[in-house]
């Protein structure tokens, strides 16, 4: 992901992280609604999991985005950084 951001300026890369945590969150609220919809002895659907993995890749993919060289952690005082 960093290839891919590292060239924009911090207010686009905040929103694209702001714009991936909420794809990450109607993920998983995509997953709860289809999960409450299951008795709980039956067996959740496969798209309960696939709508939870998804929400965690976004989640991965906004914290690559808020990490990158241009962020204010990445360019702070830190190991080797004094």
């Amino acid at each position: 992901m960093d290839t891919l951001t590292r060239d924009l300026p911090p207010l686009v890369r905040r929103h694209l992280r702001t714009e991936l945590l909420r794809l990450a969150r109607a993920e998983e609220d995509a997953a709860a609604e289809v999960a409450a919809t299951v008795r709980y002895w039956e067996t959740c659907p496969a798209t309960v999991s696939g709508h939870r993995e998804c929400a965690a890749v976004l989640r991965v993919a906004a914290d690559a985005v808020g990490t990158g060289p241009s962020s204010p952690a990445a360019t702070g005082p830190g190991p080797g950084r004094a």
